[in-house]
C-alpha cells in the first residue's frame, strides 16, 4: 500500500511538472508574440530560462508564482535580453554566412576556413548555452557572462555535449509530433538546460569552496 502511494505521488509530481513546463510554453509564446516577435522573444526567453531555474531550485515548493515572475523577469529584461540576444543572433549569422561562403568555393584553403568558420559557429553556440543560464543565475557584468560560458564549454565538455544533443533530440522528437510544439517547444529544452547548467554551476562553487577560494561569479541575480 505505501509502494502505491510513493508511486502515486510520484505520477502526481512529474505530471505537475510537465503541466508547469507546457504553461511556462505557452507564456513564453504568448510574450513573444506581445513584443511582436522581433523584440519579444529575447525578454520571453530570459524570463522563461528564470522559471525553469526557479522551479529546479525550489522543487519542494508547492506553488511557484510563475506568471509574475515570468512577467516581472520580462519588463526587467526587456533591454538587455535584446541587446545580448541580438548581438550573439549576428555573430551567428556571421559565421554561418562564412560556412556557406567558404563550402561555395575550391581549394584546400577554402575547406579550411570552413571547418574553421563552422568549428567557431558551433563553440558560439555553445557558449549561448551556457551563457542564458548564467544570465539569470548570476549578476555579472556582460563580459563576465561571456568570460565563464567560454571556460564552462571546454571545462565541462560532457555536459556541453549532452546539451548540445538534447537540443537536437528534442528538435527531432517535437518535429515528429507537431501538435506539442505549443506546449513544449522552447520550455522542454530550456529545462533539461537549466538542470544541466545548474548542476555545473554547483560543482564549480563545490570546487571553489575546496581550494578555499572565493567565486569570481558574484551574487545571485535573483
Amino acid at each position: 500500500m505505501m509502494e502505491m502511494k510513493g508511486m502515486l505521488s510520484g505520477i502526481y509530481r512529474v505530471s505537475e511538472k510537465v503541466m508547469l513546463i507546457a504553461y511556462t510554453n505557452i507564456l513564453w509564446i504568448l510574450f513573444s508574440l506581445l513584443g511582436f516577435v522581433l523584440i519579444g522573444i529575447m525578454p520571453a526567453t530570459a524570463a522563461m530560462f528564470a522559471v525553469m531555474r526557479k522551479m529546479i531550485m525550489e522543487e519542494e515548493e508547492e506553488q511557484i508564482p510563475i506568471f509574475s515572475l515570468f512577467w516581472n523577469k520580462y519588463k526587467q529584461e526587456f533591454v538587455n535580453a535584446n541587446l545580448y540576444g541580438y548581438l550573439f543572433l549576428l555573430i551567428v549569422v556571421v559565421f554561418l554566412l562564412d560556412v556557406m561562403l567558404f563550402q561555395s568555393l575550391d581549394g584546400w584553403v577554402f575547406i579550411f576556413l570552413t571547418i574553421l568558420a563552422a568549428g567557431l559557429l558551433l563553440v558560439c553556440l555553445a557558449i549561448v548555452l551556457y551563457f542564458i543560464p548564467l544570465y539569470v543565475h548570476y549578476d555579472l557584468s556582460f563580459f563576465q557572462y561571456i568570460k565563464t560560458a567560454f571556460l564552462l564549454t571546454f571545462t565541462h565538455p560532457i555536459q556541453t555535449f549532452i546539451m548540445i544533443a538534447s537540443g537536437a533530440v528534442i528538435g527531432f522528437i517535437l518535429l515528429m509530433l507537431p501538435g506539442s510544439l505549443f506546449f513544449f517547444s522552447g520550455s522542454l529544452f530550456c529545462f533539461i538546460l537549466t538542470k544541466i547548467a545548474l548542476k555545473v554551476f554547483a560543482q564549480v562553487e563545490e570546487q571553489k569552496k575546496l581550494l578555499g577560494r572565493e567565486s569570481e561569479y558574484g551574487q545571485y541575480s535573483i
